[in-house]
């Protein structure tokens, strides 16, 4: 019920990071549920009672594929191979399909990818801190060298059919660089919060950020002021990719894909040292021994704190107390609500996977474990999957493309035909009122498709008038008129 609350808010602004925070739990949700189910088959079937070598191997080669299925899958929807799956004429049909596609898909290949660094994280450089934190640049310039084969792959099979790329085309190269810079961001900033957990606290959690449950509950408040701080530290090293990006107005593609790598990086790493640092810390209070009970007292916290801070920095940018032009602050807060609708996200994530293992746990006597979360993981994505693509996901588009002066128009626009049709309905309105309402309608409709007036091309001289149940007014010519009658 409070979501209803906050999803038909007064503030537009509020609806967007409501249903952001909405589309984002969801989507993680499902991605998690999906590669949980997988993995655990994997793990079962391939990677257990083997060694060390031949762990890494089965999770790097899960991770490539789904990254191979991440290309394939985008390059299906963006209709880039239209020749063989046909395509979608309509391009904002076929922006919303391969971006539903694009989200899933890559959060699933990066908790894959997290899952592939993390063994190799959690086999070889378990020795210290500093040598987990290795995983990273390691991480990074391995994704980067799988990036530029997939790259050369596209550009190949994009050159294939004409030697040109059309839209869509280009489409399947925007949208597959974007997944896989939140793939880098996603995995590269969880290795990191790894590696910061093992300095703060000495222990060093397992590949998915779980500790054993004596360890939970051991850390002082000071362990989670520290990683809590260290999350401030990602928010202000994000502030910085951000002012660099606007110093560099004119970078290389390549420059272009390391600032938002970063961007995603630091993002995360706000969310990932937010999240375990308030974990640590309800985990202490030790108010019960419940791990799922725990999880979703996790994500209510969370979520009440998160949301009441995103109204709180709303405020403080609607009435722009930091100054009327003030890009920085702007920014600063643009950033930290992404980053709590993150955390809101993650925190909601762990206890549906927790619930999921629960449950499975329960049915054990009646079927395997491995068994039961895999058809629950595969029920649960084909009936949330197709609800988040057909009503939330194009609701938070919608309510995002309202920050563009293109999408402000079209929103207002789509205010006045409210305005309009309550005209309509309304049996006290006069047929006079319905007469002006209409040729406003018309105006508003102009200026926000950037259409001309119908009387462009009309000589000059002529006399414009609007006929009413009051009579014959004489009305303003349009612009075009104006400059034909002075010329």
């Amino acid at each position: 019920m409070l979501m209803f609350y906050l999803v038909n808010w007064p503030d537009r602004d509020i609806q967007r990071y409501s249903w952001q925070v909405i589309s984002q739990t969801i989507s993680i949700f499902c991605a998690v549920l999906l590669f949980q189910g997988c993995n655990g088959l994997v793990e079962e079937h391939f990677i257990k009672g083997s060694t060390p070598p031949m762990e890494v191997a089965v999770d790097m080669g899960q991770m490539l594929f789904w990254l191979t299925c991440m290309q394939i899958v985008l390059a299906i929807t963006s209709g880039a191979l239209s020749e063989f799956f046909g395509a979608e004429n309509n391009m904002e049909k076929v922006e919303l399909n391969v971006k539903s596609w694009s989200v899933l898909f890559s959060h699933v290949a990066g908790f894959a990818t997290i899952n592939a660094w993390g063994s190799i994280q959690q086999e070889y450089l378990n020795g210290s801190a500093l040598q987990a934190l290795l995983i990273v640049p390691v991480g990074y310039f391995g994704l980067l060298i799988i990036y530029h084969f997939f790259d050369v792959v596209r550009e190949q099979i994009s050159h294939m059919d004409d030697g040109e790329k059309d839209e869509y085309e280009m489409k399947w190269d925007e949208e597959t660089e974007e997944a896989e810079n939140d793939v880098a961001g996603l995995s590269l900033s969880f290795l990191t919060v790894q590696a910061l957990r093992y300095g703060i606290s000495g222990i060093l959690p397992n590949q998915e950020g779980i500790e054993s449950w004596s360890d939970a509950i051991s850390h002082s408040s000071r362990q989670c002021h520290i990683l809590m701080g260290c999350g401030v530290v990602f928010f202000m090293l994000s502030l910085s990719v951000v002012n660099a990006e606007r110093l560099l107005e004119e970078t290389s593609q390549r420059m272009e894909r390391v600032i938002e790598i970063l961007n995603n990086y630091f993002t995360f790493g706000l969310s990932w040292c937010l999240f375990y640092g308030v974990r640590w810390g309800i985990s202490a209070t030790q108010f019960t021994d419940e791990n799922a009970l725990l999880m979703v007292s996790i994500a209510l916290f969370l979520s009440v704190v998160s949301f009441l801070m995103i109204f709180v920095l709303d405020k403080v940018e609607d009435n722009h107390l930091f100054g009327e032009d003030s890009e920085i602050a702007e920014g600063a807060t643009e950033k930290m609500i992404s980053g709590l609708g993150i955390l809101i996200g993650f925190s909601w994530e762990q206890s549906f996977d927790t619930a999921v293992d629960v449950v499975a746990i329960g049915l054990k006597h009646d079927c395997p474990p491995l068994i039961s979360k895999m058809v629950m993981s595969v029920i649960l994505v084909l009936i949330v999957f197709p609800a988040w693509r057909v009503y939330i996901l194009p609701m938070e588009r919608e309510l995002c493309e309202e920050t563009t002066e293109e999408g402000a128009q079209k929103a207002l626009l789509k205010r006045y035909a409210q305005q309009h049709f309550e005209l309509f309905v309304q049996h006290a309105t006069s047929e006079d009122d319905l007469d002006r309402a209409h040729l406003l309608m018309k105006r508003h409709r102009r200026n926000a498709h950037g259409l001309p007036h119908p009387g462009h091309g009309i000589p000059g001289g002529l006399k414009h008038l609007m006929v009413t149940s009051s009579g014959i007014q004489e009305v303003d010519a349009p612009e075009e008129h104006d400059k034909n009658a002075r010329d």
